[in-house]
């Protein structure tokens, strides 16, 4: 009887696996910006599109990510760029760059008022100075292909979506960068489920990603924009899930190499790029950081040390988990980061992740809250402004 338990528990622990992991096979492979478009007809009345970049200190890469934007094929489009107080020569290159460019305006901001975070105010003015049909909100940092504005809006239009997200391809760092950001990438990608975001009946499958949220202007609107998001650390992915809450249209697709940025620029770098969200994404709950960090150690250690234990056929599940946790990562890796050779450190890249959340949340309570952008959020207003879905809420669909 306890041969036949192993072996039985082997493979429910490989089938808990194969649900999480394997429809990133079809988010990442097969819902592609390009292959969604390659066949739709072109538009003959484009709506306007406004893009909202905000940046602080971000001279090193925001005249890449504004020129890529100037360099699209988009025809009608207007951009607005938000120095958000930035120290650096940031808010120059934007003048700059706007002299030379009427489609490009910029907004300097001084101070930030009581009660937002600085990146959600800085969106917040671009939309109040926006005029578009849609709104796009992107970071400074992100290169965008020139046809990729087309292509999503077409998308967008003509599958009657209110927003759209798109995951871009991660610009290839070292070799330990890539590891924590392709399973950090992974982990996002079962957890929210990108496979059931359009589907209205999933309430809790909803996407946010800061490189690309674009939004119809009116959904937008009558969600409540981003006020209802002045104090939320996790501004993009709770703006997806705003507009779900409001059974407003979502999607999201892989954007390939149309959409493209570099998160972090080292492995220590892509570890304190998540101690801001890190412990948000948990709404700040010590026992729920407790409860993830015990599930995925003990559901990566089992797989590995169980063939030992049982040197038999009462393996096979295990080995097939490993078999299915390899593979997945393998093929993450070689989609984002056009790497083959990330497949074989899966369960390090795991624990380094799972690493920088225990340091996001220490580091929060040590300190009693979040500094980011040179400004201090108290741990009890984050926590008293935490974006929850309520219980019942209709939003009026826009034609």
């Amino acid at each position: 009887m306890w041969w036949w338990a192993a072996f039985i528990f082997g493979w429910v622990v490989c089938l808990a696996w194969c649900q999480q992991l394997l429809p990133i096979f079809s988010a990442a492979g097969y819902r592609t910006l390009l292959r969604f478009t390659e066949r739709l007809p072109d538009q003959t009345d484009w709506p306007l599109l406004s893009v909202m970049v905000p940046a602080r200190d971000e001279g090193p890469h925001i005249s890449a990510g504004l020129k890529s934007l100037l360099a699209s094929d988009y025809p009608r489009l207007e951009i607005i760029a938000i120095d958000d107080r930035s120290r650096d020569e940031t808010g120059r290159v934007m003048d700059e760059l706007a002299a030379t460019d009427p489609r490009l305006k910029v907004i300097h901001v001084t101070e930030l008022p009581e009660g937002w975070l600085g990146k959600n105010h800085a969106m917040h003015l671009g939309q109040l100075a926006a005029h578009g049909d849609w709104l796009l909100f992107t970071d400074g940092d992100v290169i965008f292909e020139k046809t990729a504005l087309r292509r999503a809006v077409l998308y967008a239009v003509s599958e009657r979506i209110d927003m759209l997200t798109l995951f871009p391809r991660m610009i290839p760092g070292d070799y330990w960068e890539n590891a924590v950001i392709v399973f950090f990438s992974l982990a996002f990608m079962a957890g929210t489920r990108p496979n059931k975001v359009r589907n209205p009946l999933e309430k809790n499958s909803y996407v946010g990603i800061g490189a690309f949220n674009m939004v119809r202007r009116t959904a937008y609107d009558c969600a409540g924009g981003h006020r209802k998001l002045a104090l939320e650390i996790l501004d993009d992915v709770r703006l997806g899930q705003m507009m779900k809450d409001h059974q407003f249209r979502c999607d999201i697709l892989a954007a390939e190499s149309f959409v493209s940025v570099r998160w972090q620029h080292s492995l220590w770098g892509a570890i304190r790029g998540l101690e801001k969200n890190g412990f948000a994404v948990l709404h700040f709950s010590v026992p729920r950081l407790i409860s993830m960090t015990l599930t995925l150690v003990a559901g990566l250690a089992i797989p590995y040390v169980a063939p030992f234990l049982f040197p038999d056929w009462r393996a096979s599940g295990f080995l097939a988990t490993l078999l299915v946790m390899h593979v997945t990562y393998g093929y993450l890796s070689w989609k984002m980061a056009r790497s083959y050779c990330l497949w074989p450190v899966f369960p390090i890249a795991l624990l380094l992740t799972q690493f920088a959340f225990v340091r996001s949340g220490w580091v929060t309570m040590r300190q009693g809250g979040v500094r980011w952008r040179d400004t201090f959020y108290p741990l009890d207003i984050l926590k008293a402004n935490v974006y929850r879905s309520p219980k019942t809420l209709v939003g009026e669909r826009p034609a």
